[in-house]
């Protein structure tokens, strides 16, 4: 071969090997400047939720209980929630209602109306016992973040093109909160570990938007002890509707015995 034609495969090998250098990771294609900008864009909606209303499918798994269903949810910041299960031909399967001090769970196939303190045993007829009453109420609207104040950690994910926040106490992971950085802004996965070494649940949420203007459609939140899935679909959902007292709570239907919830 040629001297020449030795030089030419040479330079040919360094053009390709510069051009299979890494690039450098594209720039988030919304302009959040600082964990600041976008905790005060996520916070600012959640001072726009005080109630909501919503119909959908409904399946929870647990240990204990697995049920599925189309639900009707109603519920008001910062803690009370009530949930219709039906089935499908729109009979009651389970309804469930709290206030954040007593917890209500009406069961027509036991022919009963089960009443006692809002404890984290009580709850679980709907909520798994590692999330909080609070937390699972706004969750159920992606009122993210959970935690108050600063992040301790805040990047932008060029592989996922998602801004990631963290919040930390004494050293310890509290909370874990993936931001779509397209669009919305949305807040599509929550890992919780409240200082626990693993999340004490997780939460992912999609299809913001498509029923209320910042809000998700389908949201699934897990814990691993117990294991406990919930899975909501909205087909429905409206924002601030005029609840009240009286829209959140249960009435024991005639004949129906009432027994203390947890005995």
């Amino acid at each position: 071969m040629k001297l020449r034609g030795v030089w030419g495969l040479a330079l040919l090998a360094l053009l390709l090997s510069a051009g299979c250098r890494a690039l450098p990771p594209a720039p988030p294609p919304v302009a959040v400047t600082s964990a600041e900008d976008l905790l005060s864009r996520l916070r600012s909606r959640q001072q726009q939720v005080e109630s909501f209303e919503a119909k959908g499918r409904i399946t929870f798994l647990s240990p204990q209980e697995n049920y599925s269903g189309t639900a009707r949810l109603m519920g008001r910041l910062p803690a009370s929630l009530k949930v219709d299960v039906l089935d499908f031909l729109g009979r009651t399967i389970l309804s469930f209602a709290t206030d954040g001090a007593q917890v209500q769970v009406l069961s027509p196939r036991d022919n009963k109306l089960f009443r006692g303190p809002a404890t984290p045993k009580n709850l679980a007829a709907f909520i798994p016992p590692t999330v909080s009453l609070p937390q699972a109420v706004r969750l159920l609207v992606g009122a993210l973040p959970l935690s108050p104040g600063p992040a301790d950690h805040f990047e932008y994910q060029a592989a996922t093109g998602r801004y990631l926040l963290e919040w930390r106490q004494g050293g310890a992971l509290v909370e874990r909160l993936w931001v779509e950085a397209q669009g919305l802004l949305a807040p599509v996965e929550e890992e919780w570990f409240g200082g626990a070494p693993e999340p004490r649940f997780t939460a992912d949420l999609s299809d913001f938007g498509t029923l209320v203007p910042d809000l998700p459609g389908k949201i699934t939140l897990k814990s691993t002890t117990p294991k406990m899935e919930l899975r909501l679909v909205y087909r429905d959902l409206k924002l601030n509707p005029p609840l009240t007292p009286a829209d959140l709570t249960l009435t024991r239907p005639a004949g129906m015995a009432e027994v203390p919830l947890g005995k």
